[in-house]
């Protein structure tokens, strides 16, 4: 018999790792701490190269040096934010499970995953040195980065009314 999500969110609250860090006077604040800054550095340094991909910021450099800088701290702040946001959705699965704004910010979180996958699988992606100086980029990557905006900013949004919506 298979169990239900709900009946895994009951079980999985009720484990001492969740109890802990819930009942913890500083690992939740530490862990919720820790994911705000995890979420600032990646989404910060993402919109850094969105912007640059749209041609709207850091246009006397090569999109391609701008990505190439920035991927260590999108990747750091990326593993942080998933590492500490893991240990959240642990220490409270009912709350998340009952969530609507939790259920949009996993799925805007996966949008903007697709996104990324799709536009490195992409030619505009392979193709960069083609364009990645010009004042006008491709259609297809400004597109990329609106929909990478769009998509951090309502996991930002949507995280943050999760945090605080009971």
């Amino acid at each position: 018999m298979m169990m239900s999500l709900l009946q895994m969110a009951q079980w999985l609250q009720e484990t001492p790792i969740s109890v802990s860090i819930r009942e913890s006077i500083l690992m939740f604040p530490l862990l919720e701490g820790g994911h705000l800054l995890g979420i600032s550095v990646s989404a910060g340094t993402i919109a850094i190269s969105d912007l640059r991909m749209m041609g709207l910021i850091f246009k006397k450099e090569s999109a391609s040096d701008v990505f190439h800088q920035l991927i260590p701290w999108i990747s750091a702040g990326f593993v942080m934010m998933m590492i500490t946001g893991t240990l959240l959705l642990w220490s409270e699965p009912v709350k998340c499970y009952n969530s609507v704004w939790f259920r949009l910010k996993v799925l805007f979180l996966f949008l903007a995953g697709l996104n990324v996958l799709i536009f490195h699988s992409s030619k505009i992606y392979r193709k960069m040195h083609e364009w990645e100086w010009a004042a006008d980029p491709p259609r297809a990557a400004k597109l990329a980065g609106w929909i990478s905006l769009i998509s951090w900013g309502i996991v930002i949004i949507a995280g943050r009314t999760t945090a605080y919506n009971f």
